[in-house]
C-alpha cells in the first residue's frame, strides 16, 4: 500500500515537539547522572504541598501497615501525591532508599520531576534502557537514593541471576517463603527501603515488574502500589496480589469522606443541529447497510448478523459502511473525508431512493454545506468559557488534526497541544505532547486519555466531540477534571450531540453502563446552540441550581 502522505503543518508540529523544552528526550537527558556516584545515598522527603482532609484519612490508614500496601485510588484523586506524602512520613532519621517503578519512560519523566519539584529531592533520577548496562555500572546508578526506573531495566542489573527461581516463583500459590530462603542463601539483599509501584496493575503476572514486587515482598521491604483500575481487583487478579499484598485497600470515588471534597461535576449535553445535507447522507447509508445486511442474512443465516465477522468480503463492507456512519455524524462530515470507504462501488452508483445521485455525490454536497457541524460549536465554548486548562477529547484522528490546526491557526502552536495515536505519533512525541500541555499550552486536544504509560495533566473544563466508545473511557475522560480546584468550583464537561441521530441514545447508554460498572454519577444539564451562542451563565448560578 502507497505511504500515507503527511501534511507541512503536521510534519511542523511533530518536530516543534522533537525539539521543544518539553521533548522527552530533552528531559531524559536531564535527568540521568552525570557523573559517577561514589558513595550508596540516602534522601530527605519534604512535601511542598498539603493533603486533602479525605488524602490524609487515606494517608492515615496507609500507615498502619508495616510491609504493604495496594493503594486503588480512582484517576484524578492525587495518587502521586498520597505517594510522596507517605515517603514524608516514614522518613528514616538518616535518611531513604526509595525505588519508584513506572511501566514507561514518558511516566517515569513525569515522576522524577515531581520528585524533584514537589518532594524536595533535587538529585532523584531517571534510569531506563537509554542508559547502556555499561555506562550504568560506571556511573553507579544504583548508589542514588531516589531512582525512578522502569522494571526490565532494574530487573535486568539486579535479578537477572536469579530469573528461573522468579519463574517458579511466579507460578506458586505462597512464593514469598520459598523466595526468602533463597535470596538469604545468596546472601542477595534489596538495594532499597521501600519500592513503589506506579500503575501497579501492569506488573501482575508474568512480568519483570511483579519479579521485583514479589523480592522486595520476600525480603521484607516496603512497598506500596498505586493503582487507578477498579478492574485490578478483579477475582483472578485479586488471587495474584494477595501472594504480595497483606493489605489491599480500595476506595471509591463516591465515599462520603472522599466527595465531600470533590468539585461537582455536570454533564452539559449540548444539542446540536445536524445539517440537513449530512442528514440525508446518514440515512442514504442507512439503506445501503440494510441492503447489505439482507445479502448476508440470505448467504449465511440471521445469525451470521451477530458475531461481527470481518472474514467476508461482504461482512467487511458492512462494517466500513456502519463506522462511516456513525464517524460523519460523531465527528462530523469533515472527519471522514480520506475514508477508503468512499471507493466502495455502492457509495459511487446512482440510486433511485436519492432521485438518481450517488451517496458520495450527497455527501460531497453536504461536505460544501457545512464543513465541520461541531467543530466551530467547540471553539464557541472555548470562546465563552473561563479556565486556564481545556481538552477537547474525540476517537476520531483526523478531527483531533483539525480542531487542533485551527486553534493553533488562531492561537499559535505553543498554545495547543495534540495527542493522538501511536500511528501518528511516536510514544516520545505523544509524552511530548502532554509535557506541553502541562508547562505551556492552555488547551490539549487528544484522541484518548493516553497511550500506554501516559497520564494527561487536569483541566478545568473539557469537551467531547463525540460519546466516548465505553465505560472505561468514560471515567477516563472524567478523571482529568475530578481533582480538587482552588475553591470549590464545577468540573464542567460539554458533550456534543448531533439532534435526530444515534448519538444521544449512544452517550445515555454508556453513562448508565458506567453508573453500573463504577458507581458513577454526574449531574446533568441540557444545553442548545442558542444557549451557548448567548454566553455561559455565571458560575454562581450553576451553584445555586445544583444546590436545589
Amino acid at each position: 500500500m502507497p505511504k500515507k502522505k503527511t501534511s507541512p503543518w503536521w510534519k511542523e508540529y511533530l518536530n516543534y515537539l522533537d525539539n521543544s523544552p518539553q521533548s522527552i528526550r530533552s528531559l531524559v537527558e536531564k535527568l540521568t547522572p552525570k557523573h559517577t556516584i561514589q558513595y550508596v545515598e540516602k534522601v530527605r522527603i519534604k512535601k511542598d504541598y498539603k493533603l486533602w482532609p479525605f488524602q490524609e484519612e487515606i494517608l492515615n490508614a496507609m500507615l498502619k501497615h508495616e510491609r504493604s500496601l495496594i493503594l486503588g485510588l480512582p484517576t484524578g484523586l492525587g495518587k502521586t501525591f498520597l505517594a510522596g506524602a507517605y515517603l514524608e512520613k516514614i522518613n528514616k532519621e538518616d535518611g531513604l532508599r526509595v525505588l519508584f517503578l513506572v511501566p514507561s519512560v514518558p511516566l517515569g519523566v513525569q515522576q522524577t520531576l515531581f520528585a524533584r519539584r514537589r518532594l524536595g529531592v533535587k538529585n532523584a533520577y531517571f534510569i531506563s534502557g537509554a542508559i547502556p548496562p555499561e555506562k550504568r555500572r560506571l556511573l553507579n546508578v544504583w548508589n542514588a537514593g531516589f531512582i525512578v526506573t522502569t522494571p526490565q531495566t532494574f530487573a535486568n542489573d539486579h535479578l537477572y541471576a536469579f530469573d528461573m527461581m522468579l519463574k517458579e516463583a511466579r507460578i506458586m500459590s505462597k512464593p514469598l517463603s520459598y523466595l526468602s530462603e533463597i535470596l538469604e542463601a545468596a546472601d542477595f539483599q534489596f538495594p532499597f527501603d521501600i519500592v513503589v509501584a506506579d500503575e501497579c496493575q501492569r506488573y501482575i503476572g508474568e512480568t519483570d515488574g511483579y519479579s521485583i514486587l514479589l523480592t522486595a515482598a520476600a525480603c521484607k521491604v516496603k512497598i506500596l502500589a498505586l493503582s487507578a483500575t477498579p478492574q485490578l481487583h478483579a477475582p483472578h487478579r485479586l488471587e495474584e496480589l494477595k501472594k504480595i499484598f497483606n493489605k489491599i485497600e480500595i476506595f471509591s470515588i463516591d465515599n462520603p469522606s472522599i466527595r465531600k471534597y470533590m468539585p461537582s461535576r455536570v454533564l452539559y449535553i449540548t444539542k446540536i443541529p445536524t445539517p440537513n445535507e449530512l442528514l440525508k447522507v446518514y440515512r442514504a447509508i442507512d439503506i445501503i447497510i440494510a441492503e447489505k445486511e439482507k445479502e448476508i442474512k440470505n448467504k449465511y443465516g440471521s445469525n451470521h448478523l451477530k458475531v461481527n465477522c470481518t472474514s467476508h468480503p461482504e461482512c467487511r463492507k458492512l462494517v466500513a459502511f456502519k463506522i462511516l456512519k456513525f464517524r460523519m455524524i460523531e465527528n462530523g462530515a469533515s472527519s471522514v473525508l480520506k475514508y477508503a470507504t468512499w471507493r466502495i462501488k455502492e457509495l459511487n452508483k446512482p440510486l433511485k431512493e436519492l432521485n438518481g445521485k450517488s451517496i458520495i455525490q450527497l455527501y460531497r454536497e453536504a461536505l460544501k454545506a457545512c464543513f465541520n457541524h461541531k467543530l466551530n460549536v467547540a471553539i464557541k465554548i472555548l470562546e465563552n468559557e473561563i479556565y486556564d486548562k481545556a481538552i477537547i477529547f474525540a476517537e476520531g484522528v483526523e478531527i483531533v488534526k483539525q480542531i487542533g490546526k485551527k486553534l493553533q491557526d488562531l492561537y499559535g502552536m505553543e498554545k495547543i497541544a495534540i495527542l493522538v495515536g501511536k500511528g501518528h505519533m511516536k510514544l516520545e512525541q505523544q509524552a511530548s505532547a502532554l509535557m506541553q500541555f502541562k508547562e505551556k499550552a492552555k488547551i490539549l486536544v487528544a484522541t484518548q486519555v493516553g497511550e500506554e504509560g501516559l497520564d494527561i495533566p487536569t483541566a478545568e473544563i473539557e469537551i467531547w466531540i463525540d460519546p466516548p466508545s465505553n465505560p472505561r473511557k468514560w471515567i477516563q475522560r472524567f478523571g482529568r477534571i475530578l481533582r480538587q480546584p482552588t475553591g470549590r468550583k464545577i468540573a464542567r464537561i460539554y458533550a456534543l450531540i448531533s439532534t435526530q441521530t444515534h448519538e444521544r441514545n449512544k452517550l445515555l447508554s454508556v453513562m448508565k453502563k458506567t453508573e453500573k460498572v463504577y458507581g458513577f454519577t454526574q449531574k446533568v444539564v441540557y444545553r442548545t446552540l442558542t444557549q451557548i451562542e448567548k454566553g455561559q451563565k455565571t458560575l454562581t448560578s450553576f451553584m445555586k441550581k445544583l444546590s436545589n
